[in-house]
């Protein structure tokens, strides 16, 4: 049985040892990188809401920002949010 903070403490142990993260790298720092993944291999925001499991499009698209999104007018979030 692992107590709430198992992965916390991997984490921290692992950061300290590797050359290949960053300080301020965070476990939630992949769940951003997985989300842009998702979205760039299926060009699709709905089944990025339902990998995610977010409740709403607009926390979905909050994953996306910083990447452009050349096709998707303004319009097309606001209606979809």
């Amino acid at each position: 049985m692992f107590n709430e903070d198992y992965f916390k403490s991997l984490w921290s142990r692992y950061k300290k040892k590797s050359n290949l993260i960053n300080t301020d790298q965070t476990l939630y720092s992949f769940r951003h990188t997985g989300a842009i993944e998702i979205y760039k291999r299926t060009g699709s925001l709905s089944k990025l809401q339902k990998a995610m499991g977010h409740s709403s499009m607009r926390v979905s698209l909050t994953y996306l920002r910083g990447l452009e999104i050349a096709d998707l007018k303004e319009e097309e979030i606001v209606s979809i949010a």
